[in-house]
């Protein structure tokens, strides 16, 4: 399935504003600082914030998206050289090609078994290349706050943002990396997106400054535990 069958496709225009224009640029910028810029698979259009990206940093690029309409209105905000948009669901998608880098930003918390996501796509690594896995954090530091105040008795729930966004799950810095390595696949690098100490709503309140925001970034990335959501490198280790 795609991670849109369950999806609203405008959900993610109408809330969240702030979190998306903060974490799915950053996003981008640190996969292109790990990666080494030959070929790229990349698992969904989102926003087109990454899309838009790695067009410009790969040279060669596909993206595999489910939803003919998520083509569409991607279709009608970006107009990106470069690309090869291929309609398909994650699960059946099958090439002879093999990539440098394949991006899962922000997927897995969308499927049915995000563990067989991994190990079909490790497949299509090149030698050397790897999967980068970014995914929400339940243990962020605003989630852990919220728990330890008594506003969020279990800290791996699902909001009805969630639910409305296509969420199936929250990953934790333990079980992203336990799943992972399950998968056979050694772990090169871990960061944190976003150091987000409050909620996206408190954080409009206080009207923070575009440089504090950026901090939050910076920060962040050397404290996944604490972070909004993680990153993750992952290659086929040099046996296989």
């Amino acid at each position: 399935m795609s991670l849109e069958d369950e999806q609203d496709p405008t959900a993610y225009d109408r809330t969240y504003v702030l979190d998306n224009r903060l974490t799915l640029q950053w996003y981008p910028e640190r996969v292109a600082a790990m990666a080494q810029a030959g070929s790229m698979l990349e698992l969904g259009l989102g926003h087109g914030y990454s899309t838009e990206y790695f067009a410009k940093t790969f040279q060669r690029y596909r993206v595999i998206e489910g939803s003919r309409e998520m083509i569409d209105r991607f279709k009608e905000h970006f107009a990106i050289e470069g690309m090869d948009i291929v309609q398909g669901h994650f699960e059946d998608f099958e090439t002879d090609e093999r990539f440098d880098a394949i991006g899962m930003g922000f997927v897995l918390e969308h499927v049915d078994d995000p563990a067989a996501i991994i190990r079909r796509y490790a497949r299509f690594l090149s030698p050397g290349g790897s999967i980068y896995i970014a995914v929400p954090n339940a243990e962020s530091l605003h989630r852990r706050l919220g728990n330890a105040a008594g506003l969020l008795p279990d800290i791996g729930a699902l909001s009805p943002a969630d639910l409305e966004f296509g969420h199936k799950r929250y990953f934790t810095l333990e079980s992203l990396t336990a799943m992972v390595e399950n998968e056979a696949l050694e772990i090169r690098k871990v960061e944190g997106l976003l150091l987000k100490p409050i909620t996206t709503q408190q954080m409009i309140d206080l009207n923070l400054s575009e440089a504090i925001l950026q901090a939050m970034l910076k920060v962040g990335v050397d404290y996944p535990e604490l972070c909004n959501s993680l990153l993750i490198q992952a290659s086929r280790s040099a046996q296989q």
